[in-house]
């Protein structure tokens, strides 16, 4: 298991979807690592999920995603080559103050994405190698 630091970028990995959250803290006992949600990213759309980094201004009208607790041999750490393009994208998402959604897509879910990923890994848990 690679040891993760706060700061560093990582993600988890669900049906060609991507969580991308900041390592706020690594709680060595529990082997669980605290993450702040930042983007959740799809083949075809980047979903900017928060206020991490700095990189959009708040608005108290729509729900924040809260942070997270999460095994940390499930968190994969991202390389550099990934996270700048995102944060970049995500910063100019930010400055946007009229984004234009497109009305054909539904935007994706973070609950969804969660609940599906964890279903998942326990259903690999309990299938025999």
């Amino acid at each position: 298991m690679t040891s993760l630091v706060a700061g560093q970028i990582v993600f988890l990995e669900c049906r060609q979807t991507r969580l991308y959250a900041e390592v706020i803290q690594v709680l060595e006992s529990r082997l669980t690592g605290w993450i702040r949600p930042l983007a959740l990213v799809s083949e075809t759309e980047i979903t900017p999920l928060g206020t991490a980094l700095g990189t959009t201004a708040p608005d108290f009208n729509q729900a924040t995603v809260p942070d997270m607790l999460w095994p940390l041999d499930q968190l994969q750490p991202a390389l550099d080559t990934e996270v700048i393009p995102l944060l970049a994208t995500l910063s100019a998402k930010g400055s946007d103050p009229n984004p234009t959604p497109d009305p054909h897509q539904k935007p994706m879910d973070i609950g969804e994405f969660v609940r599906s990923l964890w279903a998942d890994r326990q259903r690999t848990a309990r299938s025999p190698d």
